[in-house]
């Protein structure tokens, strides 16, 4: 699925599976939201592609991608229901949330950034270690036992491995000569990278979010404390706002 290709083409990192009975709703969230970016951002692959078949590939693969991401929506609710995890605010469907979460850039999508080269090594490593993450969050996780929400997982991944075919196919008639297996040891150091950047930013903000508001709260404190006389010694902080004019 060129989708997958960009799908996790606009990715800012794959998500992966939580350790076992661990975050396993905000995991598959986060899935949720990265297929949706993949909608997207094959639906800008396929404004762009000038054949009528591969123009048409392409929006089978985006459509794909977007019922990826209500099944995973689905799966949520699932697991939800059946007393995995505490559903939170947050889990709740916004569109604004595949940019703020960095699935999709805001400055342009992959097709107008990558060379179509460039493009289908990254779909095509993207798709296969996606369909591997997929097969982890099944394994790894014997808390998920429901019979529905295992057979959605093994139909996306079957979606996955045919997105990755088909951009194996492309990319060998476009660049014979190139070596595929090169591009997908490159996307894996590249991914293993964008999770640690990412761990270390959740990392940081558990660190320094608590300090940060502890000084909001002592500014705050300060503020209140403050009187501030006038010639009158009145405090003008205490006045009537109306009467400041």
């Amino acid at each position: 699925m060129i989708n997958a290709t960009i799908k996790h083409v606009t990715y800012n990192y794959i998500p992966h599976p939580p350790r076992e009975g661990k975050d396993l709703l905000s995991t598959l969230n986060e899935f949720a939201y990265a297929e949706y970016g993949s909608f997207l951002e094959v639906l800008a692959l396929a404004k762009k592609a000038e054949s009528p078949r591969r123009k048409f590939g392409f929006i089978k693969h985006a459509l794909d991608e977007y019922r990826h991401s209500s099944l995973f929506f689905n799966i949520l609710s699932n697991q939800a229901k059946r007393g995995v995890g505490k559903f939170k605010r947050e889990y709740r469907y916004f569109p604004q949330n595949v940019i703020i979460k960095g699935y999709v850039d805001k400055k342009g999508f992959l097709v107008e950034k990558l060379s179509l080269k460039n493009l289908l090594e990254f779909v095509y490593a993207n798709e296969l270690m996606v369909k591997e993450t997929f097969d982890r969050l099944k394994k790894i996780n014997s808390i998920m036992k429901d019979e529905e929400s295992i057979n959605i997982l093994n139909s996306m991944m079957k979606d996955e491995m045919d997105h990755h075919g088909q951009a194996k196919k492309l990319y060998e008639i476009k660049f014979p000569n190139s070596k595929l297996q090169i591009a997908l040891k490159k996307e894996r150091i590249k991914r293993n990278f964008r999770l640690i950047n990412f761990h270390n930013i959740k990392l940081l903000n558990k660190i320094f979010d608590p300090i940060i508001n502890f000084f909001i709260n002592c500014f705050g404190k300060i503020i209140n404390l403050i009187s501030i006389p006038d010639s009158n010694n009145k405090n003008l902080m205490m006045l009537d706002p109306k009467n400041v004019i």
